[in-house]
């Protein structure tokens, strides 16, 4: 008969979180989409954190970049003539919008991290990275839903079938989809902020809904870098592409 010391027990239970998190893994464009407590287990996991990271990355740059080559298109069409139908808009500009929310991030994530520890949450720069990248890859996710109504709505303008937008409305209408979709992905972030704060090492205590306004900071600053990297890269991208 076999004894089980406290070492061989606390392997076995390491072992059975290692396999439910690689269950997890498995779905995980269902559970960026769904979120809850399964991602927070994901990004709260310091041996996980690293793999998350990527896949987080990865599903961003998909979304944004496919939903880059249908505003593009739309853009072919256009006779604008501004910085956004500029060159060949179908190449450059999932370029563009990959880039862009991705650099502002990047730009953003000492604000994020400063204003994180001012809320009295003690959160790695790492798990600040992995949450700005969740709520990127949400985002993006929720981008390629509406991506066959924003499809249906250009090529209904293009057989003459016009609600008063015309070919240069749609394109509008596609360069700032993504920053109206993000408000899902700020919802998002205040739930699973919410949810964190009962495992995260407070500093110290805060009053009001410090949740409420640790996110707005996060979108404010955001909201303001983003649209500036993506017309100055965009801008760049149409005159060399």
């Amino acid at each position: 008969m076999t004894t089980l010391s406290a070492e061989n027990i606390d392997s076995v239970d390491a072992e059975m979180s290692d396999t439910v998190l690689e269950d997890k893994s498995e779905g995980f464009f269902e559970l960026v989409l769904s979120e809850g407590r399964p991602m927070d287990d994901l990004v709260m996991d310091e041996g996980q954190l690293a793999s998350t990271v990527q896949k987080l990355l990865l599903l961003s740059v998909f979304g944004l970049g496919f939903y880059g080559v249908v505003v593009g298109l739309a853009a072919q069409t256009s006779t604008l003539g501004t910085w956004f139908t500029a060159g060949t808009p179908t190449l450059w500009m999932p370029l563009a919008f990959s880039g862009a929310f991705l650099a502002a991030i990047g730009i953003c994530l000492p604000s994020f991290y400063f204003y994180t520890q001012l809320a009295g949450l003690d959160a790695s720069f790492r798990l600040i990275t992995a949450q700005s990248l969740r709520v990127q890859a949400r985002t993006s996710v929720v981008l390629l839903g509406v991506l066959p109504f924003y499809t249906a709505l250009a090529l209904g303008i293009g057989v003459g079938f016009d609600l008063g937008l015309g070919a240069n409305g749609v394109v509008l209408v596609g360069m700032w989809l993504p920053f109206a979709v993000g408000l899902v992905g700020i919802a998002a972030l205040y739930r699973s902020f919410k949810r964190l704060v009962e495992r995260l090492p407070i500093t110290h205590e805060r009053r009001g809904n410090i949740m409420l306004r640790l996110v707005l900071c996060w979108g404010a600053v955001f909201s303001t870098v983003a649209p500036v990297a993506l017309w100055r890269l965009g801008e760049f991208l149409g005159t060399v592409i």
